[in-house]
């Protein structure tokens, strides 16, 4: 259900923890520290803070990330800090943008598949 276009948003000012598996858009304005699995986009605002461990479709950052992140694309804005360890297929780092950490490329599983032939 990755075209849910309802969005959860932690707002400014609220700090929570826990596990969270959405279908929904997530919008992170506050700070979380957890574990993320979304089929959707998850984006973190100038104010946002996340700490954790996040598997989603797409990561948009202008905020701090500290952690683990599996994603198809992350990008990260200026203002944005990425402190940790991704894999990824696609990465954007504007100018002005933090990546502090390892990065790994996430192969297709068609490519995984034509190699093992």
């Amino acid at each position: 259900m990755a075209n849910d276009t309802s969005t959860t948003i932690i707002s400014k000012g609220s700090k929570i923890s826990g596990e969270f598996n959405l279908t929904a858009k997530l919008h992170i304005e506050g700070e979380v520290d957890g574990k993320v699995n979304s089929s959707n986009l998850v984006s973190i605002g100038k104010d946002g803070k996340f700490t954790g461990e996040m598997k989603v479709k797409k990561l948009l950052l202008n905020g701090v990330f500290e952690g683990k992140i599996e994603a198809e694309t992350i990008e990260i804005t200026n203002g944005g800090k990425l402190i940790g360890d991704i894999i990824i297929e696609n990465l954007i780092i504007e100018k002005g943008a933090i990546f502090e950490g390892t990065s790994t490329l996430k192969q297709k599983v068609s490519e995984n598949a034509s190699k093992k032939s």
